[in-house]
């Protein structure tokens, strides 16, 4: 009798530690409860998607998936891989779909681009196995363009008492012992390692002695990245309101000497063709240089770029001289010539006639 006694208190001690364990952790950082029932077996639980990007770029055009799975390998005291099927994305898939956002500001913003739920399924979770069990949830690593992903492990454990089932989950750090989030932070900045979004800086110059520095000059513009990506356009112009490129959609903007037009967001496959409408005309010579590159003249110019790109467009009018001055007016100069010195001539000898 002694020796069940004792077998029974030691396991009602255990028993409570757990029990007093668990009730302080879930008092202090329940993310959610459960006290689903027969009618509403299903509770969900947010999964929110960031971008950290710069300020006047467009968070990108793309869809992040993620995946929850049972917990695997060697995990913390007290804490068991879920069943599988206890805990799944409420959509099915787990995507969040990413539409062009702009939120200006200082540089790296973060920027809530969607969200996607999980559902606990209560009815998976049976109060005659108490516990605590654990889910993994991942982003799947993607490939966009310009994009750093996030790779972290999100915790998610699911508490089940010996009254009621499931009573509480949350998001927790790996030992179970801090509640986190379900937040997943995509890097989208000019982070120095290869994967990184770049900006366009177009400048007008007008130059020559004829350059009309009043005038405005047309350009068309056209970038083409990814479907559906957008690109904003700030002018130096306080004047000008910004705009917006759509991929592969061409846009007109004009700009006077010394003006800028400044376009954010372009990754590195990312093509522009930037056209001055009127190059060459009207007795402007036009020279278009990308960076420190030699003038193209035809103006029109394409390409990529892998880092922060001026490109200055100057248009150059001079007065030149009437052709023909000479053979116009030269037998008339040379007739007075003439007859200035004649007139010279006949006045000196009456002169000396007189005397």
């Amino acid at each position: 009798m002694k020796k069940n006694a004792g077998r029974l208190s030691k396991k009602l001690f255990a028993a409570m530690m757990a029990g007093t364990m668990m009730t302080a952790m879930i008092g202090a950082n329940v993310y959610a409860t459960g006290g689903g029932s027969t009618a509403n077996p299903q509770q969900n639980v947010t999964i929110t998607k960031k971008i950290t990007k710069e300020a006047n770029v467009y968070t990108p055009s793309t869809s992040f998936t993620f995946t929850v799975e049972p917990a695997t390998g060697t995990l913390p005291e007290g804490i068991t891989a879920g069943p599988e099927g206890g805990v799944t994305f409420a959509s099915g898939a787990g995507t969040i779909t990413s539409t062009p956002i702009l939120t200006d500001g200082t540089s790296n913003i973060n920027t809530t681009v969607g969200t996607t739920n999980l559902t606990v399924h209560e009815d998976a979770f049976s109060k005659d196995n108490p516990g605590v069990y654990r889910y993994v949830v991942t982003e799947t690593e993607g490939d966009y363009e310009g994009i750093t992903y996030d790779t972290s492990e999100k915790y998610f454990d699911v508490f089940v008492n010996n009254t009621t089932g499931v009573y509480a989950y949350t998001f927790t750090n790996a030992n179970g012992t801090e509640k986190a989030d379900g937040t997943f932070t995509n890097d989208y900045t000019n982070n120095g390692a290869g994967s990184a979004t770049h900006d366009i800086t177009l400048e007008k110059i007008v130059k020559g002695d004829q350059g009309d520095l009043d005038a405005d000059f047309e350009f068309q513009i056209t970038i083409n990245g990814a479907t559906g990506e957008q690109y904003q356009v700030v002018f130096s112009d306080p004047t000008k309101k910004a705009i917006t490129l759509t991929s592969g959609t061409q846009a007109t903007i004009a700009l006077g000497h010394n003006d800028t037009a400044t376009i954010y967001g372009l990754s590195a496959s990312d093509t522009y063709t930037i056209t001055e409408t009127a190059a060459n005309q009207d007795g402007y010579d036009t020279e278009i240089v990308v960076g420190s590159g030699t003038a193209d003249k035809d103006g029109t110019v394409s390409g990529t770029i892998s880092a922060d790109t001026n490109i200055t467009v100057t248009n150059t009018r001079n007065a030149s001289a009437p052709t023909g001055i000479a053979m116009t007016y030269g037998p008339y100069a040379l007739m007075v010539a003439l007859a200035g010195g004649m007139a010279v001539l006949f006045l000196r000898r009456r002169n000396r006639e007189d005397y």
